[in-house]
């Protein structure tokens, strides 16, 4: 029998070298996001922290990878005098996930993704935005139990999916009737104010991305995150890191950007990166002049009858906590949390335990919180 391969990825150069297999790993498992992919992964670290903190640990079985976990040493988890090994994610964007290849084998990479945890001496792991719910978190959890490390897995929030299975009629028929009327009169009233119409662009190529994501943040910039000062044009580094992102995205066919236009003009936006049927809805936003017709749910009510419609399409992720916004298209819900790990040390251990019984007790958390 092929015995699993440790190996310990310790550059971004070294990621990059290994992005095919890297990436074809993505492909077989059950994330969808394309910001796991290899290159992404690389450039987030770039922007939010140094790359030599950077390593991850990937197992190779039968000649391909069958699981990986990406880490950035030495992070910041907001308990004092204390830095773990933390995924790579951040309230702007996230680029961690555990992957695991979605077969039989999976329970081998699984012990031998622990062992090569352990090898890394790395005291404490705070992996955040971990899908809970999803079967490799699930047994990635019980294989670190079973190879007697710490573990408390926390949850921290719910995300929204909306789940297309073709249905339009039936779809729209679990809607509270409060939310369909609202709908059909933003609409109306829209409407009459000028042509209505939705631009879906699937098919961008690279250089066209900067000019339309400029016309998105310009939009965005002029509602209350521009008035906050949080907006991505007021925040230095985020406008060309966005575009970087998009721009390779688009380099796959994995980047989409939805304009809702009336008038000849836009009056609200959404863009998010696909792959494999999911669009993962990143950012949206619309012009306040418009705010009285409910723009930014107008687009996702005339996207999601267009998704329904698409046989390749299989669901939308609002990729956010939940919002009253999202909650009113019925979507299925998922758990988002933190998993804390002690593969070894006494201090390790006590502060997983602490976390475990009484830190939920102190401070629930929200994204980009503790």
């Amino acid at each position: 029998m092929t015995q699993p391969r440790i190996i310990h990825i310790e550059s971004l150069d070294a990621l990059r070298a290994t992005a095919g297999a890297w990436d074809d790993l993505w492909r077989r498992g059950e994330a969808t996001l394309p910001s796991l992919r290899a290159e992404l992964l690389a450039q987030w670290v770039e922007q939010f922290s140094r790359p030599e903190d950077f390593i991850a640990i990937a197992v190779e079985v039968k000649g391909r990878l069958a699981a990986a976990l990406p880490l950035i040493r030495h992070g910041k988890i907001g308990i004092p005098l204390i830095r773990a090994a933390t995924i790579p994610c951040n309230e702007w964007s996230g680029s961690g996930d555990l992957l695991l290849e979605a077969d039989a084998a999976a329970d081998e990479a699984l012990r031998a993704l622990a062992a090569g945890i352990r090898e890394t001496g790395v005291p404490l792991l705070w992996l955040d935005e971990a899908a809970l719910d999803a079967a490799r978190w699930r047994r990635f959890q019980q294989a670190l139990l079973r190879d007697g490390m710490t573990v408390a897995g926390c949850r921290r929030w719910l995300v929204g999916r909306v789940e297309i299975n073709h249905d339009w009629p039936a779809y729209k028929a679990r809607w509270s009737r409060k939310h369909r009327q609202k709908m059909a009169q933003a609409a109306r009233r829209l409407d009459e104010r000028g042509d209505v119409r939705l631009d879906v662009r699937s098919q961008l190529a690279p250089h066209e991305v900067e000019p339309a994501m400029r016309q998105c943040f310009e939009i965005e910039d002029r509602g209350w995150k521009g008035a906050a000062g949080t907006s991505v044009l007021r925040t230095p580094g985020m406008a060309g890191f966005y575009v970087r992102q998009a721009e390779q995205a688009a380099r796959w066919g994995q980047f989409e950007i939805v304009t809702l236009h009336c008038g000849g003009r836009p009056a609200a936006f959404s863009y998010g990166l696909s792959a494999k049927g999911v669009f993962h809805s990143i950012k949206i936003g619309y012009d306040p002049e418009y705010a009285e017709y409910h723009p930014g749910q107008l687009l996702r009510y005339y996207l999601l009858e267009r998704f329904f419609a698409d046989p390749e399409r299989k669901a939308l992720d609002f990729q956010g906590p939940m919002t009253e916004a999202h909650a009113a298209w019925q979507p299925e819900r998922y758990a988002v949390g933190r998993v804390a790990v002690a593969p070894r040390g006494l201090a390790g251990r006590l502060a997983v335990l602490a976390y475990k019984h009484v830190w939920p007790w102190v401070r629930r958390g929200t994204r980009g919180g503790a």
